[in-house]
C-alpha cells in the first residue's frame, strides 16, 4: 500500500464508525485550543498531522485573532522561516529522526529574549533596530529540541510592570477580561498561548512575571530555581532574582519542556553557585507526572498567603471572597488526593519582613548599601546592545542622545548609561558583593525555609497564585494592588530564588481566571510538577478564552478561523490515538476518566496541505467532543 493511501485508510478507518454522523464531520475541528504536546506528536507518529499544516494553523490564528478581529495583540513579530523550519522537521521526522521532545511544536519567546534574526525590544520602541546575531541559550535549547519559533511575544517596556504593555507594540488584551490586565511583564506570552497562537510559550521573572500573567491567562506557569535555566542572552533586571520559564496550558507541556531547557551552559553566571545541573536534573520531568503524587504528602498553607497574616508585622494579605471560595474548594480537593494541609508560619518570611524590613536587621550580613544590581544590568545591557551590532545604537549610552528628559523611563536609561560610561559597570564574578548577597540568601534560604519544611515534615506549600482577580487596566489597579498587594509570595520565590508553579483553580463570576501555586525546595522542580498534575487532573479547570467578538466589546466583519482548513474530505481521528493519559494512567480512577474523554474527543484532521480555506464554509470553534456533549 502506497504512502497516501496508507495515510487516507489511517484516517478514514476511525470515523467508519460515525457515518451517521456527516454534518458533525463537515464541522469538526483540530482543536488547537485543547491539544497538547503529546497529543500532536501522536498524530505526527499517526501521520495524520505534519509539523507545516500545524505550523500554518497557528498562523491562521495570530492572522484572525491576533493580528485583526479582536486584535489581542500578543505576538507582533512573526518569524518569516516558521514554515520552512517546520517542512525541514517534517523532512526529519519522515526519516525516523525525531530532534527532540519538542520536535515539530510552533513555540512564542518573550521579546527579551535574544532569537536569532529576529527583532529584540525588551518592550521599547527605540530598540526595534535591534535584530539578533545569535540564540540566547533558551531559545536554543528549545530549536534543540525541535521546537519552531513562531515569533516574539509582546511585554511590559523594560519588564517594569504587571499591566503587559509595550510602548513598541502597545497593549496586550486579556482574552478572558480585555478590561481586565493580562498580567506582566510576560504578557504576551501570556495572552498568546491562552488565545492558542502557540503551543507553548517562554516567560521570564523578576517579581512575579510568569506566574502573574500565568494566573490572569488561565496557565500553567513555572517559576524555576534560580539559576536552574540559564538566562544567558536574555535582557535581565535584578540579576540574582532573574529567571526564564515555561507557559503553557497543562503541566504534562510544561514538563515536556523543562526536559528541553533545563541543561548546563558554559555561560551560565549562576554556575559558581550552585550544584552541577546534571547531577540534579532528573531523566525526565515527565516522570513526576502522575495523578497519585499528593497521596500522603503534607502541604503546608503559609499564614501570610491564606488570609491569616498578622496586619501588625505588615503580613496582611487578604483574600478576595471569590479567591478564598475557590480556594476553600481546593483545598477539599487536594485532602481528597491523599495531601494533609497544616496551617504555618515560614521562619524566613518573619525574618525578612519584620527582622529586615522594618527593624532594618540585615540577615546573615546581607548587603542593602551596594549597588550590584545597578552595575551588573548596565553590563549585561551594553553586551547585548554591541551584540545587535545595530547600524544606530552601538552602545547603551548612545540612548541619552536619542530620548529627552520628558521620556517616562529617562532616570533609568541614564543612570545605567552613565554607569557605563563611568566604567562601572561589570559582570557578576567582579562584583563582591554579590557573593556576599547570595550567601546571606542561602543561608536563610537553608536555615529558615528548608530547614524548617525537613523539621516540620513538609513536603511543599500551596495557596492562592494571586489573591486577588486581574486587576482593571489602567489606574483602577492602583486600587487593587493598595488594598492586596502584588503578589504573595514574591519573597520565597524570587528572593529565596525557590521554585513555584501555578496551575488553574477556576473562574470568577465574571468568567476571570484563578490559580492555586505549588512552591518548593530549591531546585525541587520534579515534586512540585508532580503536585500540580495531581491537582490539575482532578479538577480540569482550564477552559480556553471565547474570542468571539460581541465578548471582546468589538464590532466587525467576522469569520472564526478554520481548523485546520475546512476543506472536502475532512477525516476524524478518536482520541485513543492520541491518548497520552493511557501511557500514565496510575489509577483505576485515572483510567475510567481517560476512558470517558476518549469516548467523547475526537480531532478532525483535513487530508490536504491548503495554506486556504472556502470563506463560504461555517467552522466551529468547538471540538465535536463537546458538540456531541
Amino acid at each position: 500500500m502506497g504512502h497516501f493511501a496508507q495515510r487516507a485508510f489511517l484516517l478514514m478507518v476511525p470515523s467508519l464508525g460515525i457515518g451517521l454522523w456527516p454534518i458533525l464531520v463537515e464541522a469538526a475541528t483540530f482543536s488547537l485550543e485543547d491539544a497538547s504536546i503529546a497529543d500532536v506528536q501522536a498524530a505526527f507518529k499517526a501521520d495524520a498531522l505534519t509539523s507545516v499544516e500545524l505550523t500554518q494553523l497557528y498562523l491562521n490564528r495570530i492572522a484572525t485573532y491576533d493580528q485583526a478581529g479582536p486584535n489581542i495583540n500578543a505576538v507582533p513579530v512573526i518569524n518569516p522561516k516558521a514554515l520552512d523550519q517546520a517542512a525541514r522537521l517534517d523532512k526529519l521526522w519522515q526519516q525516523g529522526k525525531k530532534v527532540g521532545p519538542l520536535h515539530g511544536i510552533p513555540v512564542i519567546i518573550k521579546d527579551s529574549y535574544d532569537v536569532k534574526d529576529l527583532q529584540t525590544t525588551n518592550g521599547v520602541e527605540e530598540l526595534k533596530t535591534f535584530t539578533a546575531n545569535d540564540d540566547s541559550f533558551a531559545a536554543e535549547r528549545l530549536k534543540k529540541a525541535g521546537a519552531i519559533v513562531l515569533g516574539k511575544a509582546n511585554m511590559s517596556t523594560w519588564a517594569f510592570s504587571y499591566d503587559g504593555i509595550s510602548e513598541a507594540y502597545g497593549p496586550v488584551i486579556n482574552p478572558y477580561a480585555p478590561d481586565r490586565t493580562p498580567g506582566g511583564s510576560s504578557s504576551g506570552t501570556g495572552a498568546g498561548v491562552a488565545a492558542s497562537f502557540a503551543m507553548l510559550g517562554m516567560g521570564g521573572e523578576t517579581g512575579g512575571s510568569i506566574r502573574v500573567p500565568s494566573t490572569h491567562n488561565a496557565l500553567v506557569g513555572l517559576k524555576p530555581s534560580a539559576g536552574l535555566i540559564s538566562v544567558d542572552g536574555t535582557w535581565p533586571l535584578v540579576t540574582e532574582r532573574d529567571v526564564v520559564g515555561p507557559m503553557a496550558k497543562s503541566v504534562a507541556d510544561v514538563a515536556t519542556a523543562m526536559d528541553a531547557l533545563v541543561a548546563p551552559d558554559p555561560a551560565n553566571i549562576w554556575n559558581p553557585y550552585i550544584p552541577d545541573i546534571e547531577a540534579v536534573k532528573p531523566d525526565s520531568y515527565q516522570n513526576f507526572l502522575s495523578d497519585t503524587s499528593l497521596e500522603g504528602k503534607v502541604l503546608g498553607l503559609p499564614r501570610p498567603y491564606i488570609g491569616k497574616g498578622d496586619p501588625a508585622k505588615g503580613e496582611s494579605f487578604p483574600l478576595d471572597p471569590q479567591v478564598a471560595a475557590a480556594f476553600e474548594t481546593a483545598k477539599q480537593t487536594l485532602k481528597a488526593q491523599g495531601a494533609t494541609l497544616r496551617e504555618v508560619d515560614i521562619p524566613a518570611h518573619e525574618t525578612w519582613f519584620i527582622d529586615f524590613l522594618v527593624n532594618e536587621n540585615p540577615p546573615f550580613g546581607y548587603p542593602t548599601d551596594s549597588d550590584r544590581s545597578l552595575q551588573s544590568r548596565a553590563y549585561y545591557y551594553e553586551q547585548l546592545v554591541k551584540g545587535y551590532d545595530d547600524d544606530k545604537i552601538k552602545s547603551f549610552v548612545d540612548l541619552l542622545d536619542i530620548y529627552s528628559e520628558d521620556y517616562r523611563y529617562y532616570g533609568y536609561v541614564k543612570a545605567i548609561a552613565d554607569t557605563i560610561a563611568a566604567g562601572e559597570d561589570k559582570p557578576w564574578e567582579e562584583l563582591p558583593d554579590v557573593e556576599q548577597a547570595l550567601d546571606a540568601i542561602d543561608a536563610l534560604r537553608t536555615l529558615q525555609y528548608e530547614d524548617f519544611m525537613e523539621s516540620s515534615g513538609i513536603d511543599a506549600f500551596v495557596f492562592p497564585t494571586l489573591n486577588y482577580l486581574a486587576p482593571p487596566q489602567g489606574e483602577g489597579a492602583s486600587e487593587v494592588y493598595a488594598t492586596y498587594g502584588s503578589l504573595p509570595a514574591r519573597f520565597e520565590a524570587n528572593i529565596l530564588g525557590v521554585p513555584g508553579i501555578t496551575v488553574p483553580m477556576g473562574y470568577s463570576e465574571e468568567g476571570i481566571p484563578m490559580s492555586l501555586e505549588f512552591m518548593g525546595n530549591y531546585f525541587g522542580e520534579s515534586e512540585i510538577i508532580g503536585y500540580a498534575y495531581d491537582y490539575e487532573q482532578a479538577t480540569m479547570f482550564r477552559r480556553s478564552p471565547d474570542l468571539v467578538p460581541p465578548l471582546m466589546g468589538e464590532t466587525f466583519d467576522y469569520e472564526p478561523v478554520p481548523e485546520p482548513g475546512m476543506i472536502p474530505g475532512v477525516a476524524l481521528v478518536g482520541l485513543g490515538l492520541l491518548g497520552y493519559g493511557w501511557q500514565r494512567r496510575g489509577s483505576t480512577r485515572a483510567k475510567r476518566r481517560q476512558d470517558k474523554r476518549s469516548r467523547n474527543y475526537v480531532y478532525a484532521i483535513a487530508c490536504s496541505k491548503s495554506k486556504t480555506w472556502d470563506g463560504d464554509t461555517k467552522a466551529s470553534s468547538r471540538t465535536v467532543g463537546q458538540a456531541a456533549r
